[in-house]
């Protein structure tokens, strides 16, 4: 009895885990995508890391060689290596210093020779000298945090959302933009203390009747509670809006240019290298890839200028909100 109750535990225990339990995702382990890897992941602008791949020989010969990686087509250094015959791998690395922006890291077998018997060195041709293309897009973590600035809703650290701090004109890259000693989120409190200070000093003052301070403080009376808070909210989540996307269009600029220069970059090392297959083909993709890089990064350009410039993005929104009433007009007198 205690063994068929002992059976049927164990196999709901197999069927059905433990409730709450949670698979933990792990990056960099597994299958080598591309062949090959790195030393951390994730990682950032400014860390130096190491990128590895390996080489397999299942041939009857020794061989030794050179291999180079290769970051945008531009060679990043070369690392000699040997492998003995008969099915062993040899792994390779190289220590690179990231830079941020996009980057497509591949190794080549740039010399490679087969060692006989006699201890002879013969040059060969292998059949597969170049790795698989492991593609990357870098970010900044500028406050350290394990979190990319691009997902991280505060890039300093300084306890102001990077939304807040371009609304208010401090650099959301520092936690001192001015470097008085005095942190942003200290001096931003202090100005809204202030401001609302200034603003109960000047409501204390009865404005004269007849003027228009004295008017406006008669409609503001008159507008329910409910109703001006409701405006309040709607104008700050507009506000919100306009200064968070003008942001987000910012750094999408800035990525195109860093991907602009990198085209360059790679147009120029393909252009002075030998003229392969592999570098006719890298000319012909920058070819195509640089027009759209051009184009995205005007409009991404136009878009934080219209953002950033209230009267623009007001302006807009105005002019919208007016063809669509129009609309709406026309519409009506139709029926």
């Amino acid at each position: 009895m205690k063994f068929i109750i002992t059976t049927i535990l164990l196999a709901f225990s197999v069927a059905f885990p433990v409730l709450g339990a949670e698979e933990t995702t792990i990056k960099n382990a597994g299958f080598v995508p591309s062949n090959i890897w790195y030393s951390k992941s994730p990682f950032f602008a400014g860390e130096k890391i190491r990128i590895y791949t390996v080489i397999f020989n299942g041939s009857a010969y020794d061989i030794v060689g050179s291999l180079e990686f290769l970051d945008n087509g531009i060679p990043l250094g070369k690392t000699d290596f040997s492998v003995s015959g008969g099915g062993r791998v040899r792994d390779v690395w190289a220590d690179w210093v990231v830079t941020e922006g996009k980057h497509t890291i591949t190794a080549r077998i740039a010399e490679v020779s087969s060692i006989g018997r006699d201890g002879k060195k013969r040059p060969i041709v292998l059949e597969n000298t170049e790795t698989g293309k492991s593609e990357l897009v870098i970010d900044l973590d500028t406050d350290a945090d394990g979190v990319g600035n691009t997902n991280d809703a505060d890039d300093d650290n300084d306890g102001v959302s990077d939304v807040d701090e371009v609304r208010k004109g401090t650099d959301p890259l520092k936690k001192d933009t001015d470097g008085n000693g005095v942190s942003d989120k200290e001096e931003i409190e202090l100005a809204e203390k202030r401001a609302m200070a200034e603003k109960n000093a000047t409501t204390t003052l009865l404005a004269p009747k007849g003027s228009i301070a004295g008017t406006l403080e008669k409609v503001e009376d008159a507008i329910p509670e409910p109703v001006k808070t409701g405006a309040v909210l709607g104008v700050n989540t507009i506000e919100q809006f306009r200064v968070g996307e003008g942001y987000q269009f910012r750094l999408a600029k800035e990525e195109k240019a860093r991907e602009i220069a990198s085209i360059k970059a790679s147009e120029a090392a393909t252009s002075t290298s030998k003229q392969n297959i592999q570098g006719a083909t890298d000319r012909m993709l920058n070819a195509a890839e640089k027009p759209f890089a051009y184009v995205l990064f005007a409009i991404f350009a136009v878009l934080q200028y219209m953002f950033e410039w209230q009267i623009l993005f007001y302006g807009f929104i105005s002019y919208v909100v007016y063809r669509v009433i129009k609309w709406v007009i026309r519409r009506g007198q139709n029926r």
